[in-house]
């Protein structure tokens, strides 16, 4: 009987330890980025510009790989007096790389709107990884993109940027 509980509490713990991706789970995702451009020269003065970006997702896993979610986000440049709030959708599709390490592509379409400036439509196309710290939290890593975005007086920028000069932190808590 002793080894039948012990047995059964081993592979209890064991399952715990390995987080895996399922059907039905529920992702929320807080990210921060910081994004920071040396002096530059503007009409003879160099000139320097900081901005951060605050982005919140919430998503649904359809399947092991495929999560579909919406996303809330804000940017700020203190330099440029410059204030963005963003609304969008996002899909993600995972593939597992090691025990409790993930890679994932990110398409994602947002509106950003402000007082300041004109609204803009983005596109993006971003890759990342995930790491499970434990069944239901995981940190991710984002580092570039390729995107598209256009505003609505119709100045178009395209950018593809996949180095480590714009890197994401973020941290998931899976509700299953």
């Amino acid at each position: 009987m002793k080894k039948l509980i012990f047995t059964m509490a081993i592979l209890l713990v064991s399952t715990m330890a390995f987080a895996q991706i399922q059907k039905g789970d529920i992702q929320i995702t807080g990210n921060i980025g910081y994004n920071k451009t040396r002096p530059y020269i503007t009409q003879n003065i160099p000139y320097e510009t900081s901005r951060v970006t605050i982005s919140s997702k919430a998503g649904m896993f359809l399947s092991e790989t495929i999560s579909l979610g919406g996303i809330l986000g804000y940017t700020g440049a203190k330099s440029q007096d410059l204030n963005i709030f963003n609304v969008g959708a996002y899909a993600r599709f995972h593939k597992s790389i090691a025990e409790n390490f993930y890679l994932y592509l990110e398409p994602s379409f947002s509106y950003g709107f402000s007082s300041r400036i004109y609204d803009t439509i983005d596109a993006k196309l971003s890759p990342g990884m995930t790491y499970f710290m434990s069944p239901k939290f995981a940190l991710d890593l984002n580092s570039g993109m390729i995107g598209y975005s256009k505003n609505v007086s119709g100045i178009e920028s395209y950018s593809f940027n996949l180095n480590l000069s714009n890197i994401t932190l973020g941290a998931s808590f899976y509700i299953r």
